[in-house]
C-alpha cells in the first residue's frame, strides 16, 4: 500500500503529460502495443483512434493459473492452488491501483473520454497477447488458452558501435573468469555502502568481479585492486558469456539475459517483480536462493558467489538452459504473431 501512494504521486507526471504527445505519435498507427506501464495511457489512446491495441508483457500477467505464482506474490501458494491463483488477483489489483487516477486524468482531460472505460470498447478485444519471456523459465499456464503467446525473451541485435575497454580486455585476459555484478537502475539508499559490502563479499569468496555501476547503484570502490573492475555499463551479450556468473537485482531483462548466456545467478532482490524472477531462478537450479536487499550482508553475498562458481550442477543446469532460451527466437515469434494478426484483419 505504501508503494501504491508512492506510485500515484509520481505516475500523473510520468504518464498524463506524455499523453497528448502519444496521441499524436499514434496518429497513422495500425496497432498500438505495450505493456502495464504503457498500458495506462496505451488503451486509451488506441480506443480514441479506433485502433486495436495488443499487451505485450515482459512478466505472465494474465489469468489467474495454478502453474505458477503471482508476480508479485512469489511466495503466496498452497495446496490446491488457492493461494497461488488468489495471488494473482492480488497481482492484478496491485498493478492496477497506483495507475487508476492517471488513467482517468487521461481519459477526461488530455483525450476527452469517459471517465470509465465501456467494456464494449476495449481495444483488445478478440486479440492475442505476447510474452517476452521463456517457457523453460515459466511453465505454460493451461488456463491460459491459445491467444497468449509466450515467445521467448526479446534480446537485441548485437550492438555494432560498441567496442570492449582494452581495460576490460585486459582484465578478462588477466585470471579467471570473473563474476558480472550489476544492480541497474536500483541504486538504493547508500550506494557507497552497497558498493563496500559487494567488495567484502567478493574478497570473501576469492573471486574476480567486473562491477557495473549503472545507474548510481554501485561506485568505484575506494580500496580497488587488480581482483576489481568497475565499469559504467557494457551489453549483456557481450560481457556475460565471458563471465562464471552474474549477480543483479532480477529485473525482467537482466535475468533474461543472464539465462540467455548459459551462466549462474545470484539474484538480490529490492523489490517488484525481481522476487518473483530471483525464485523462478533458484527453482531452475541455475542459482541459490534469491536474497533481499534488505537483508543482505557480505557474508550471505560472499556464500552465494560461492554457490554460482563452485557448483557444478548448477553451472551444468545454467548451460543446458542457455542453450534452450537461446533457441527460441522471441523476436522472430513475437513477430509472427503480429503478421498473423494483420494477415486476418481487412
Amino acid at each position: 500500500m505504501r508503494r501504491t501512494r508512492l506510485m500515484r504521486e509520481h505516475t500523473a507526471d510520468l504518464v498524463v503529460r506524455p499523453a497528448a504527445d502519444m496521441l499524436a505519435a499514434c496518429a497513422d498507427a495500425d496497432l498500438i502495443t505495450g505493456g502495464v506501464g504503457g498500458m495506462v495511457a496505451g488503451l486509451p489512446v488506441a480506443e480514441k483512434l479506433g485502433v486495436p491495441f495488443v499487451e505485450s508483457h515482459l512478466q505472465p500477467l494474465g489469468p489467474p493459473t495454478a502453474a505458477f505464482p503471482g508476480v508479485l506474490t512469489p511466495r503466496l501458494t498452497g495446496p490446491g492452488g488457492f493461494g497461488t491463483r488468489l495471488g494473482h488477483r492480488l497481482t492484478a489489483a496491485a498493478l492496477r491501483m497506483p495507475f487508476a487516477p492517471a488513467t482517468r486524468k487521461v481519459r477526461t482531460d488530455v483525450l476527452g473520454l469517459s471517465a470509465q472505460a465501456d467494456p464494449k470498447r476495449d481495444p483488445r478485444r478478440g486479440l492475442p497477447s505476447v510474452y517476452g519471456y521463456s517457457r523453460h523459465v515459466v511453465p505454460d499456464a493451461p488456463e491460459w488458452g491459445p491467444d497468449r503467446h509466450v515467445t521467448g525473451y526479446w534480446m537485441l541485435p548485437a550492438r555494432d558501435d560498441w567496442a570492449p575497454p582494452p581495460a576490460l580486455l585486459r582484465f578478462l585476459d588477466a585470471g579467471p573468469a570473473p563474476v558480472c555484478i550489476g544492480f541497474g537502475s536500483m541504486a538504493g539508499g547508500d550506494p557507497v555502502a552497497l558498493t563496500e559490502l559487494v567488495v567484502r563479499a567478493v574478497r570473501q569468496a576469492g573471486v574476480r568481479a567486473v562491477l557495473l555501476s549503472g545507474w548510481g547503484g554501485l561506485q568505484q570502490p575506494a580500496d580497488l585492486a587488480d581482483d576489481i573492475l568497475v565499469l559504467d555499463e557494457a551489453p549483456h551479450d557481450w560481457l556475460l558469456p565471458r563471465c562464471a556468473a552474474v549477480v543483479h537485482h532480477g529485473g525482467a531483462g537482466t535475468t533474461g539475459a543472464g539465462f540467455a548466456a548459459g551462466i549462474p545467478q545470484a539474484v538480490v532482490p529490492f523489490g517488484v517483480d525481481q522476487p518473483f524472477w530471483g525464485a523462478r531462478v533458484a527453482a531452475l537450479g541455475a542459482g541459490p536462493a534469491p536474497v533481499a536487499r534488505r537483508r543482505l550482508t557480505s557474508a550471505r553475498l560472499a556464500a552465494a558467489l560461492r554457490a554460482v562458481t563452485a557448483d557444478d550442477a548448477m553451472r551444468r543446469r545454467a548451460a543446458d538452459l542457455g542453450t534452450r532460451v537461446r533457441a527460441e527466437g522471441g523476436v522472430g515469434a513475437a513477430v509472427a504473431v503480429f503478421d498473423r494478426l494483420a494477415a486476418r484483419r481487412p
